[in-house]
Parts: C-alpha cells; structure tokens; sequence
C-alpha cells in the first residue's frame, strides 16, 4: 500500500468515477491477499495482466500519469463550470486559505500539470482520454484552451451553471493580490475569454433566464420554441444578456 501511495501522491480514488477506480483496488485486493497468502488471481494471471486487459492507456494503469488524466476527465466531466488561473508561487498557508473561501461557495481548487492536462484536452470527447489508441489518434488536436496552459496554473470547479457564484469567486480572485489571476473559462463546454467571463456572471440564474425566455417563447410561438431548442449554449447566452438588457431598460 506505500506504493500506491507514492504513486498517487495522496487523491483520493474514491473521488473518480467506478471506470477509472478498477487499477487501485485491484492493487488493494492483491496487496491485502499477499498479506493473508491467499491467492487473489486464478493461476496463470498476475496483477498485470489482469490491469491491462481492463483498459489499454499509454502509461501504465498504476502510474501518476493515467491517474490524473482520469482525474482532471472526472473535474470536467462532473462540473458544469471551469475556470483557469495562474497561480503565482502560493504558500501552504495562501492555499489553504484560498482552497477554504472558494469552498464556501461549492467550488474546489485544483492545481494543474499542464502537459497532462492537455492530454485530457486533446481527447477530452473521447470515451476513455488516457486510452493508448486514443491518445495517439488524437496527439495532434489543438484545443482552444491549451494556449493558456502556460506557467503555474490550477482550475476551480463548479457542479452547476450558477452565474451568482461565478460572480463570488471573481471576486475572491480579485482580493488575492494577484496570486490567483483568471485566464479563462469553459463553462457547459463553452469556451469563455475573460471578458465573457465577466459578463457571464451579471447573469440571472438559469432558473429566471429560463422563466425570461419562457415568456418570449409564448410570444413567439411554436416556430420559435424550436429555434431557441436548436441554438447553440453561446448563443443562448448571448440570447439571455439581451434580456437582462431590456428589462433593466424598462425598469429605468
């Protein structure tokens, strides 16, 4: 079990989705047998094989590297909203207490290896990012964020799609004395520049954008009930800011 510690450096396994936890505790399963001298495999496997034929990745399946292509595939793929920040030579004590302020407002930060975490991107819609056929299908893909995965960098997470808590953690970044500085976003698989960012968080919730253009659909009609359904997120968004525009006009 000290290996498997070192090798993770500490993350918990439990945090990852049951596809991506079959290495580790099939190495807990044999490193408990070989303590009892049960036999944890039928004869003729060992460890290895077992691992491998679970999954084909371009590391090894115990090693740092699958796990936090895993990792970061479980953060995107569980958060409706990411935000990139450079992170200019945090203490113990900066981290914690930003990891602290940021969780109060259900979000986690997460600092990043950056040519990892561009392995996640290069197959980020794949099914499995780290498989090894994958990665070599995809070594050549350009995502839109990897330009900004320059320096020290970290992501903060956010389950939903709430502009209001957005708006708190820009403002918690703003109070870092540039020790946290935004990049960027990619919020329901949109790509945002800083600028979007900001503007993204003036948003109402998407409980009252939804009632907004309810009321516009019933205006409207059927014809635009299917338009609206068939419009991409960022248009949708930019639909939304609209609204908020001339409604704050009309209360003016």
């Amino acid at each position: 079990m000290k290996l498997l510690a070192s090798v993770f450096g500490g993350l918990r396994i439990s945090a990852l989705p049951k596809p991506f936890q079959v290495a580790p505790r099939l190495y807990s399963t044999a490193a408990a047998s070989s303590e009892t001298g049960a036999k944890p495999f039928a004869s003729g496997h060992n460890l290895d094989s077992i691992l491998t034929e679970k999954r084909k990745t371009t590391k090894h399946i115990l090693s740092r590297k699958t796990f936090l292509v895993d990792y970061y595939t479980h953060l995107n793929r569980t958060n409706e909203i990411v935000l990139y920040v450079h992170h200019n030579n945090l203490v113990k004590t900066e981290n914690k207490k930003f990891r602290t302020e940021l969780s109060k407002n259900g979000a986690k930060l997460t600092l990043i290896r950056n040519s990892i975490y561009n392995v996640f991107l290069k197959s980020e819609n794949e099914a499995d990012p780290a498989d090894e056929q994958t990665s070599k299908k995809n070594k050549d893909v350009k995502h839109p964020i990897a330009p900004l995965l320059n320096g020290p960098t970290a992501i903060i997470t956010v389950p939903k799609c709430e502009p209001q808590v957005v708006e708190k953690i820009l403002k918690t970044l703003k109070g870092a004395n540039e020790k946290l500085i935004l990049i960027g976003a990619k919020i329901e698989q949109q790509v945002f520049n800083i600028d979007q960012v900001d503007e993204f968080k003036k948003l109402p919730s998407k409980e009252d954008l939804q009632a907004q253009l309810l009321g516009t659909l019933t205006v409207l009609g059927g014809s635009g009930l299917v338009q609206v359904l068939e419009t991409p997120a960022k248009l949708l968004y930019l639909t939304g800011k609209e609204l908020v525009k001339m409604n704050e006009e009309e209360s003016d």
